[in-house]
């Protein structure tokens, strides 16, 4: 009797566990869940994440938020004022020197500046992850010229080659995205080369190695994993810059070419009117400045959220 009794509890026992593991392995969030909401309960990162989701929102939609074309020319309706500044025709941000409504123009901007900048970093992130294993894997080879090449660019300034190879290939939206992303890749690679030529020599690589995985399967499932916390982190706050570069190409007549048009290309075309009609140049400035802001600020917070000694700690009210 007493065995059976043991045996009863035994089995009740597992059971229960048996029935609490499902439930624990449910809690226990994923890598990706954990960083994004140490990301999201950092005060920065949500101010981040909430401007950038208005940015994003107001580029989706601008079609149906934008009162007029933005490329309609109204000649009658030139360099007016926002009609809170005291200017006819009920323009929220105004008019340019052709006529043309600011607010829909900064909308429909909006949606191309953030359409290259996301473009590009992703390419350049892509690329330079690629490369940055490579270089890592095999540092003694392949590493050490392709470290060559990314101090011979940095060397080098970006305004420099970009003018010079825009004006090569031609001004366009896809030769710009194709010189800012090869451009770009170096600051991915040098960033996470030494870390992949540390994780190459831990155990579980060796042990993959050990039992016949290949390397593409090393690179790919051991080691990529490892190095995505900083290719995450730069890709964030790359955005931003990659957006600058757009605009100050743009400003220079290498970026966008009309009839496109993006927040840098806008600033080329108010500079001429600028005593008449500051706001088309301020706008757009403006919405540069919360898409640089919004992504530096979501890049801090997801750094701090792939730190693990940046976990919050429980207060102890014995120090205050």
């Amino acid at each position: 009797m007493t065995s059976t009794a043991s045996s009863k509890n035994a089995i009740s026992n597992n059971t229960a566990s048996a029935k609490q593991a499902p439930k624990a392995a449910q809690r226990s969030p994923g890598r990706t869940r954990e960083v994004f909401g140490k990301a999201w309960s950092n005060p920065t990162g949500k101010i981040g994440f909430v401007i950038l989701g208005i940015l994003v929102i107001a580029a989706v939609f601008a079609p149906l938020l934008a009162g007029q074309d933005p490329t309609v020319q109204t000649l009658s309706a030139t360099n007016t004022k926002p009609f809170w500044l005291g200017g006819e025709g009920g323009y929220l941000f105004g008019t340019d020197a052709l006529g043309r409504d600011v607010f829909s123009r900064v909308l429909h901007g909006l949606r191309l500046s953030l359409a290259i900048g996301v473009i590009t970093a992703t390419i350049s992130a892509a690329l330079g992850l690629i490369l940055g294993i490579l270089a890592g894997y095999y540092e003694r080879f392949l590493g050490s010229f392709l470290l060559r090449i990314a101090d011979i660019q940095f060397a080098i300034p970006f305004i420099a080659v970009g003018i010079a190879l825009t004006a090569v290939l031609g001004p366009g939206i896809f030769n710009l995205v194709a010189v800012l992303a090869i451009w770009a890749w170096t600051l991915y690679a040098r960033t996470i080369v030494n870390s992949v030529s540390q994780v190459r020599r831990l155990d579980f690589v060796t042990a993959a190695r050990t039992l016949g995985a290949s390397t593409p399967r090393i690179m790919l499932r051991h080691i990529a994993p490892s190095v995505v916390g900083p290719i995450v982190v730069l890709w964030s706050t790359s955005v931003g810059v990659t957006v600058l570069a757009e605009s100050g190409l743009s400003l220079l007549g290498l970026g966008v070419q009309a009839p496109g048009f993006s927040l840098g290309s806008m600033l080329a075309d108010g500079q001429t009117a600028l005593r008449l009609s500051w706001w088309s140049v301020a706008f757009p400035g403006l919405a540069l400045l919360l898409i640089v802001l919004a992504f530096n600020m979501i890049g801090d917070a997801l750094r701090d959220g792939f730190n693990p000694s940046s976990a919050a700690k429980p207060h102890n009210p014995e120090l205050t």
